[in-house]
């Protein structure tokens, strides 16, 4: 008796090159997936005001990677918070360092640390914007005064005692038409307190002018802005494209910040421009800044030692920010992301 058969059905055979071309189409969207930037967006005023509620940040590419880079002070990190929550902090304090707050500013093992333009431009706040100028537009000045860590944007939604600061400065936007470099350079001088610093601008264009006390130094930078360049705003006190240094950094003379009543005041601040006859040399738009003013924690800790695998985190707005100030030095392990 025969065994019975059926009709084989024809074999689907598979190229190698198929298999090549599926598996590196996967490989490709693999590494898509892992490159593309962690986008985030804001919940909550402790990064104001440069970050406010519903603003949207990014990471930078490759953003797996972020997690073997080493973290440098003042970078900006998505973190895993201890209640496993996630926020968005500024680094303070690097592994194996005492952090600490010397008269609302940060210092690290014991040393005031001066924040370059560029810091200052991410943290610092906008006092006042100063709409016209005296002296055709050539002149500004304004007295020793007290300024407080007042802060617009969290109108009701912190109540908290306002603290006087010293750390103020003036960001001014100076315009200079071709006409008034007929006689040579413009020259431009700008005041802090005790500093005085005398600029000469060589070319027409618009100019930053910057000047004030900051951690404990005077400071002073002028730089040229491009024609797109906009002038100081609410959430920007500094013009756009601020140096990685100061020009002119000076440590500031003590005992220079108290008031008649005892408060500290912060310094007297002026800009003056050299007149050059009609030709257009004027202060465009200017406005007072102040620096952050960092704040013990609720129980009036006002420093912390880090362990050899530790970071400290702060908000921009530490009266609004839950931080290590609260819960302690994270270990490294917490950092997940870079925001630029």
């Amino acid at each position: 008796m025969g065994v019975p058969i059926r009709r084989a059905e024809p074999v689907q055979r598979v190229s190698r090159r198929s298999l090549t071309v599926v598996a590196v189409l996967a490989s490709v969207v693999v590494v898509i997936l892992v490159a593309l930037p962690r986008r985030y967006e804001v919940d909550g005023c402790s990064m104001g005001p440069g970050l406010l509620p519903g603003d949207v940040v990014a990471s930078g590419w490759l953003p797996a990677l972020d997690r073997w880079r080493g973290p440098r002070r003042f970078d900006r990190w998505i973190v895993t918070l201890p209640d496993r929550s996630t926020g968005l902090k500024r680094v303070a304090g690097l592994s194996g360092e005492v952090v600490s707050f010397v008269a609302g500013d940060l210092a690290i093992d014991g040393r005031t640390v001066l924040k370059s333009p560029r810091q200052l431009a991410a943290v610092g706040s906008v006092v006042e914007v100063v709409a016209g100028t005296a002296g055709d537009g050539r002149t500004w000045s304004r007295p020793a005064t007290v300024v407080r860590d007042d802060a617009p944007f969290a109108t009701g939604e912190v109540s908290r005692q306002l603290l006087a600061v010293v750390d103020v400065g003036l960001a001014a936007v100076v315009a200079v038409s071709p006409a008034a470099l007929g006689r040579g350079p413009v020259r431009a001088r700008s005041r802090a307190g005790p500093l005085a610093v005398g600029w000469r601008l060589h070319a027409a264009g618009r100019f930053a002018v910057v000047v004030g006390r900051l951690d404990g130094h005077a400071v002073a930078a002028a730089w040229p802005l491009s024609p797109a360049a906009d002038a100081p705003l609410d959430r920007r006190c500094l013009p756009a494209a601020a140096p990685a240094r100061w020009p002119v950094a000076r440590p500031w003379p003590v005992g220079t910040e108290a008031g008649p009543d005892g408060e500290p005041v912060a310094p007297a601040l002026a800009i003056d421009l050299a007149a050059v006859g009609d030709a257009a040399v004027v202060i465009e738009r200017l406005s007072v800044w102040r620096d952050i003013l960092y704040r013990a924690a609720a129980d009036g800790t006002t420093a912390w030692r880090l362990g050899t695998d530790d970071v400290f985190l702060l908000g921009d707005f530490p009266s609004g920010s839950r931080d290590s100030r609260h819960f302690g030095p994270l270990a490294t392990s917490a950092l997940r992301h870079g925001v630029p």
